[in-house]
């Protein structure tokens, strides 16, 4: 009954922690519009705390995605809900140990690019062409 107490708790403080950290600018980053002079439009996701695939560790993350176009950007909020369902799912199909080293965080990577441009219905070219983990957090 502890064990289960201290995960809600120890979760909870992760969760509120990295909302007082990220402010307002975690919903989504309407800079992408303003970084499309510089030639790279962002959009920036909720945070993430999913259970890992064993379910005896979370994961908490930030990603912002590097988008190929400024309008794209719209097409990311409008699919927002499918956009955070393909990276639950994504994320918590994972164990611990794969994504634990760098090579398993490129994989990670790539798989959520093309997961996240499926969901947006756009070619891998046309859509999400990088992906930064901005918090990245395993317990």
């Amino acid at each position: 009954m502890h064990t289960r107490l201290f995960r809600f708790i120890l979760i909870c403080s992760l969760f509120i922690g990295s909302a007082i950290s990220c402010g307002q600018a975690w919903a989504f980053s309407d800079k992408a519009s303003a970084s499309a002079g510089s030639g790279a439009a962002i959009a920036r996701l909720e945070p993430f705390v999913v259970n890992l695939a064993s379910f005896d560790r979370y994961l908490q993350t930030i990603i912002t995605l590097q988008l190929s176009t400024p309008e794209l950007s719209e097409k990311i909020k409008v699919s927002m809900p499918m956009v955070r369902h393909a990276v639950i799912m994504t994320l918590s199909s994972k164990q611990g140990e794969d994504v634990q080293g760098n090579a398993g965080k490129k994989l990670l990577i790539e798989e959520l690019r093309s997961r996240i441009n499926k969901a947006i219905s756009v070619k891998d070219d046309d859509g999400v062409v990088d992906i930064f983990f901005e918090n990245f957090v395993i317990q």
